[in-house]
C-alpha cells in the first residue's frame, strides 16, 4: 500500500480563518500537531502569486518535488497566528515498503533546515516517540496515506501563470 504525502506540520491548533484564507484543510494528528497537506505546485503557486522570491537551500538530494518555496513561512505565521512559528514539512513517497522521505524543519522562525527524516522533525517540534513506536506512528501519520485530490488543480494554477 503506497504512502505519498506532502504536507506541512504545526505544533499547536491553526487559525480555521488563516486556513480557509490559505486553501487548506487542518487534520488534527495526535500529540496537539496540525498536519496541512501541501504540494509543490500548491507553494509554487502562492510564491508567484504573491510575489515571493525567497526559497530554502537545501542539500542537492532533495527530492524535486519537495516545498522549498519560501512562501510557507509566510503561510505557517498566518496559520499559527503569530510570527516565528515553528514548523515541519514532510514528504514520503513509499510503495511496498520501498520509497523516499524528506523532512525541513524551522524552529522558533529559525532557518529552514534540511532533517532528511521526518522522525528528526517530529522531534524538532517536541515530540517523543511512545514506547514500541516512533514519533512518526506516535503522532499517527500512518494513517494519512495520501495528498487530497483539491490540491491538483494547483498544477493547472501553476501552467496558467507560467510557473
Amino acid at each position: 500500500m503506497p504512502h505519498a504525502i506532502t504536507a506541512m506540520i504545526l505544533p499547536c491548533p491553526v487559525s480555521a480563518e488563516a486556513a480557509d484564507r490559505w486553501d487548506l484543510m487542518p487534520v488534527s494528528l495526535r500529540c496537539d500537531l496540525t498536519l496541512l497537506h501541501v504540494t509543490h505546485y500548491y507553494t509554487a503557486y502562492w510564491q508567484a502569486r504573491l510575489g515571493i522570491s525567497s526559497y530554502f537551500e537545501l542539500p542537492s538530494e532533495a527530492p524535486g518535488l519537495f516545498p522549498r518555496e519560501g512562501v510557507v513561512t509566510t503561510i505557517a505565521a498566518e496559520l499559527a497566528t503569530r510570527p516565528n512559528p515553528t514548523f515541519a514539512v514532510v514528504l514520503t513517497d513509499y510503495f511496498g515498503g520501498v520509497g523516499d522521505q524528506w523532512a525541513a524543519v524551522s524552529v522558533g522562525g529559525g532557518p529552514v533546515r534540511s532533517v532528511n527524516t521526518i522522525n528528526t522533525a517530529l522531534r524538532a517540534l517536541g515530540i517523543s516517540a511512545t514506547a514500541g513506536s516512533d514519533e512518526f506512528d506516535t503522532v499517527g501519520l500512518a494513517a494519512h496515506r495520501s495528498t487530497p485530490d483539491y490540491l491538483d488543480r494547483y498544477v493547472d494554477l501553476c501552467d496558467e501563470l507560467g510557473v
